[in-house]
């Protein structure tokens, strides 16, 4: 994360086995789950408020709004909120800065202090990880397919009345809180010692993003020698 390359790759309980859950326990929280998928594919957009740990070194929150009717569309604001490698997360990628998701990739503005070491050019543009899980209906999905998927209980959220879902995807565990619309309300998922919350609001919500400038923006791969 002191590198240039990790500032900017951080600007863009294990869950028990099928035997402790009952098959048609876990064949309800798949049909509820898929009911969830559903509701959000249709709704299109939503408001969402997200926060991210990777252990002791960084903590950021991200407010703005997405969609993905068609492909991923929106504009976020990142702050970050703490850790260790904050100082020279800021210097890098400033402090709010901003993230743009369009269809192709994400596109991310640093600092005038990264762009003097990039020609002037302040984006950077970031193509999606085939496993990136951007939209709502990912981690559903996911959750789906797990093996140990099941309800935790009911639980309050905000102040909204949600039921509460648990599993597994590889090393992800993964929750998930739905409402009694069935729409996600919040989702949590975490690998080692990164963790990301996502809470969603208003579905529908207009969602929209300008492409940055060819000319001040730099690709990924340019600059952490990725490719």
């Amino acid at each position: 994360m002191v590198t240039l390359a990790a500032v900017v790759g951080i600007l863009l309980t294990a869950c028990g086995g099928t035997q402790e859950h009952g098959a048609g326990e876990a064949r309800e929280a798949r049909e509820a789950l898929r009911t969830a998928r559903q509701q959000v594919v249709a709704a299109g957009s939503a408001r969402v408020d997200a926060t991210m740990t990777t252990g002791k070194r960084l903590t950021s929150r991200s407010t703005g709004a997405l969609g993905w009717s068609d492909g991923v569309e929106g504009t976020v604001t990142v702050r970050v909120t703490g850790g260790e490698l904050a100082t020279s997360t800021r210097a890098l990628g400033g402090d709010p800065s901003q993230t743009r998701f369009l269809p192709d990739a994400q596109y991310t503005r640093m600092s005038d202090r990264f762009a003097e070491l990039q020609g002037g050019r302040h984006w950077i543009r970031r193509p999606y990880d085939t496993r990136s899980d951007l939209t709502p209906a990912d981690p559903l999905k996911d959750l789906i397919g797990a093996e140990d998927v099941h309800r935790v209980g009911r639980e309050a959220v905000r102040g909204t009345r949600t039921t509460h879902y648990r599993g597994t995807s590889g090393r992800r565990h993964i929750d998930v809180w739905l409402d009694a619309r069935h729409l996600l309300v919040r989702r949590t998922q975490h690998v080692g010692d990164f963790t990301v919350t996502v809470h969603y609001r208003d579905y529908g919500a207009p969602a929209a993003a300008e492409r940055p400038a060819a000319r001040d923006t730099v690709d990924f791969a340019d600059v952490t020698g990725a490719g």
